[in-house]
């Protein structure tokens, strides 16, 4: 596994190791590159169309729907316009283990964090349902501060485990072969040299294809362009020194691979209906 692309930032804390991220951009769009973490990710879209890729696989969600991302799988999400809003929970599959070994363990939560049993991407509707129920209680005790409220979370997220067994939707995880090792390899690299005038001819060398080839291969397995593919990471690159730093917007655009500054604010207002400014005091205020 790419240990360069997993996914850094701190989800949660030892205390509330479960991370609820409402993700929505009326403005613009949501990119998000492919990555990859050791935690549970589970997406249920509330409004709009998302469409995503987990393990290689395209998928197109809509309201309702209900995507489980297992550890160590690289996914990444795209809507194709505005109007688009999901939550994402995110937690360690041992938040959810006990101290005392038992059969609930021993025979289900233990195959799953160690990576032997992995649960189906996309739900089906029955078992979707069922599942948006328990995420959206849990969603309105998330941050209430009320009396037992972690307790409460916590025992959504069992019942939704115990669903996903009923339903028969865990199976054995299916080994990774040479291609999905050689996908990781690129994502990561894009991802740690997008600062570099990556080109076609780069990666080719890198990879061993020609840039004709190397293009057509990327295309055809990342479904979109190695173009659209780079600016979506430096945007996503920007958008972290955003929130996490007090760079000004021109040591931000240099960070993240953008020739000039004037270039970066116009693709960040393409993108994202505002300027980096902009989204930085939106920040700051909401903060």
């Amino acid at each position: 596994m790419q240990t360069r692309l997993k996914e850094t930032r701190p989800q949660g804390t030892p205390l509330h190791p479960l991370k609820l991220y409402p993700m929505q951009d009326d403005a613009g769009r949501i990119d998000v590159p492919v990555h990859w973490q050791d935690t549970v990710e589970i997406l249920l879209v509330c409004r709009g169309r998302l469409d995503l890729r987990v393990a290689g696989v395209p998928y197109t969600g809509q309201p309702g729907d209900v995507f489980y991302v297992n550890p160590r799988q690289l996914h990444g999400m795209q809507t194709p316009g505005p109007g688009c809003r999901y939550l994402a929970f995110v937690f360690p599959l041992s938040w959810l283990q006990f101290r005392h070994a038992d059969e609930a363990d021993e025979q289900y939560l233990k195959p799953l964090a160690e990576g032997v049993a992995q649960v189906e991407t996309r739900l089906p509707p029955a078992a979707a349902e069922a599942a948006a129920a328990l995420l959206k209680d849990a969603a309105a005790l998330y941050g209430s501060g009320a009396p037992g409220a972690w307790l409460g979370i916590k025992a959504d997220i069992l019942q939704l485990y115990a669903g996903l067994y009923a339903a028969g939707l865990v199976g054995r995880s299916a080994a990774g072969g040479k291609q999905a090792e050689t996908l990781l390899a690129i994502a990561d690299y894009i991802r740690q040299h997008c600062a570099e005038p990556l080109t076609l001819a780069v990666l080719g060398r890198q990879f061993h294809m020609s840039p004709k080839y190397f293009s057509s291969y990327f295309q055809r397995h990342f479904y979109r362009s190695f173009s659209g593919y780079l600016t979506a990471v430096r945007l996503d690159v920007a958008k972290r020194l955003l929130q996490e730093t007090d760079a000004d917007i021109e040591l931000v655009a240099q960070r993240a691979g953008f020739s000039a500054s004037s270039y970066f604010i116009r693709t960040f207002r393409q993108a994202f209906g505002t300027t980096p400014g902009r989204y930085r005091r939106a920040l700051e205020h909401r903060g």
